[in-house]
């Protein structure tokens, strides 16, 4: 399960592929899905909270630090 912060609200949330092409993303959509589909081996694992299957929600605080610590911001 993946550890969030205490006072997380649903605001922070954002469905995986909207996100891939949303405003708070820096990333180009292609660099996003390597980041995903090497979520375990990078650090981004914190980032993405499973709900089904298929469906993946990002966690917007957590990929923004997750970035930041990646960059050394």
């Amino acid at each position: 399960m993946t550890n969030t912060h205490l006072n997380t609200t649903l605001g922070d949330f954002c469905p995986k592929d909207v996100f891939a092409n949303h405003p708070d993303n820096p990333l180009t959509e292609s660099e996003f899905n390597w980041l995903f589909k090497n979520r375990d081996a990078n650090g981004f694992k914190e980032a993405f909270v499973r709900v089904n299957a298929r469906k993946f929600l990002v966690h917007i605080p957590s990929f923004t630090q997750c970035l930041a610590d990646r960059r050394g911001a």
